[in-house]
């Protein structure tokens, strides 16, 4: 018996990540529910070799990963993946209890038609991902100018102490305001879990 193979177009994928382009993100989350198991679906598109939906089961951190290829196409494949992927749903066995393009409908009606960047979608991406390992904050809550720093004490080394590449893509994923803003300076964007009386300005990218 050859192995299980599902591989179908997914338009409305490609709508959402155009609506994530015009907001210069790569990663999206909505929410997403089928046979009484409740997930936030994390859509990577970051890696160009090879994007995914991250499914996140609610309340128990439970994840399936499925690929998506090249023409936004949903796939599983392989008796393995396939297994997993009825675990993960708690969908059992039987000729006619399940079928894979019912799912699938069922995901496309979930997907947004425009993506909605706000604090509560990056806290579940960050829980994905951290992206910048210094913080687990979503909320810009000051800046460290390191050419201020530097100017101030001629006797730090200048090869050390400046805005890490993590830091700039946090940045870049959960506010693009602020990212335009200082995208091409030497800044740290400090995080916290909680907002502070300068996130509001941040957030619009005034940080000065």
């Amino acid at each position: 018996m050859a192995p299980f193979s599902f591989v179908r177009e997914v338009p409305e994928l490609r709508n959402l990540y155009r609506s994530m382009k015009n907001l210069n993100v790569d990663i999206g989350v909505f929410e997403h529910g089928y046979n009484g198991v409740l997930s936030s679906v994390i859509f990577d598109a970051r890696d160009p070799g090879g994007w995914e939906l991250v499914f996140m089961r609610h309340g128990q951190g439970n994840v399936f990963k499925a690929p998506i290829k090249k023409g936004y196409r949903f796939s599983i494949e392989g008796d393995e993946m396939y297994h997993r992927f009825r675990e993960y749903f708690e969908i059992g066995g039987g000729k006619g209890v399940f079928s894979m393009n019912e799912f699938l409908e069922c995901l496309k009606r979930r997907i947004p038609a425009a993506y909605v960047l706000d604090d509560e979608s990056g806290k579940v991406i960050l829980r994905y991902d951290p992206i910048d390992k210094q913080s687990n904050g979503i909320y810009p809550t000051g800046v460290i100018n390191w050419a201020v720093v530097h100017a101030k004490k001629p006797q730090m080394d200048p090869t050390k102490f400046h805005r890490t590449n993590e830091n700039l893509m946090k940045t870049k994923q959960f506010h693009p305001a602020l990212y335009q803003a200082t995208k091409d300076m030497d800044l740290t964007i400090r995080y916290s879990e909680e907002p502070g009386v300068k996130t509001k300005d941040l957030k619009g990218g005034k940080w000065r």
